[in-house]
């Protein structure tokens, strides 16, 4: 019996994943073209989906995301998933519920039109594969393929979709930072200092701001010795400093305070993206 069960499951698996390929085959292969917030956000939703359906072979989550890919690519109105309708733990929700109603003041401040416009669908893109990652923790307990465990959670992908997630949001509130004069806040990979081009966008809305000289103070997190934290926060300092030079703005100061003032408090010996970080702010 539990091996014709099996059997079962594992024939409406594959009629689901057959049924997802050939509904959302099209939309996978699809050319979207345009540079509005709308073109960006199906182009974005495209990639994941492809990701989900092929590498992941997850047809569930496929299908959600090609729905909000293919209103996005009509031109309706896709608003970010809301974590609390998504399964995810009550632990994880004041984070990601904070992290969803920055992303929706950075959209309805402009981010939806402008030059921002694909920076802004990217951090929506990330926010939703945050919120996906999340919500293995808490899919179901049946041990069913639909509708059941979806987990269980990979903590490392939670961390890389959070990760990207505040990269692709720093840029896309950068320029309503111009407005009101900082803080830019720009984010580096594990022990690297070298500018993304999520970082460089930051740059150059930074750059449009009529301030003509900065301060720059570069980050860590607690993963090294204090030794190394320090000469790598000024490295990070350094490579935003010389991008702001580059763009004709000059610095009043370029300092590292290494794993001191933690965005994210953690314990020694932690990788925490967050904290990975250079901060930017206008001269006193």
């Amino acid at each position: 019996m539990k091996m014709i069960s099996r059997l079962i499951a594992m024939g409406t698996f594959l009629v689901l994943a057959g049924c997802g390929t050939w509904t959302a085959e099209s939309y996978l292969h699809e050319t979207i073209s345009g540079d509005s917030f709308n073109a960006c956000l199906a182009r974005e939703y495209q990639e994941r989906a492809t990701s989900e359906a092929y590498v992941d072979c997850n047809w569930v989550d496929t299908a959600a995301i090609v729905a909000k890919g293919r209103a996005a690519a009509a031109g309706e109105t896709v608003l970010p998933w809301d974590p609390s309708t998504r399964g995810v733990l009550a632990s994880d929700l004041p984070e990601l519920q904070d992290a969803r109603a920055k992303l929706l003041a950075a959209l309805d401040n402009g981010g939806r039109t402008g030059p921002r416009a694909c920076e802004c669908a990217k951090a929506q893109r990330y926010y939703d594969g945050w919120v996906e990652q999340a919500s293995d923790n808490k899919l179901g307990n049946n041990g069913s393929w639909l509708g059941g465990e979806g987990g269980p959670v990979q903590p490392e992908r939670v961390k890389a979709e959070k990760a990207a997630f505040y990269e692709a949001l720093t840029a896309c509130e950068a320029r309503a930072a111009v407005a009101v004069g900082g803080p830019w806040t720009i984010y580096f990979g594990f022990n690297k200092f070298n500018l993304t081009q999520e970082a460089q966008a930051v740059i150059q809305e930074i750059s449009k701001s009529a301030t003509p000289a900065f301060a720059v103070v570069g980050h860590t997190d607690t993963s090294g010795s204090n030794a190394y934290n320090n000469a790598l926060g000024n490295r990070r300092a350094t490579s935003v400093a010389n991008a702001l030079t580059a763009n004709g703005k000059s610095t009043c100061s370029v300092t590292s305070d290494g794993e001191a003032n933690l965005a994210v408090q953690t314990g020694d010996g932690v990788r925490e993206p967050l904290n990975r970080r250079a901060v930017v702010s206008v001269c006193p």
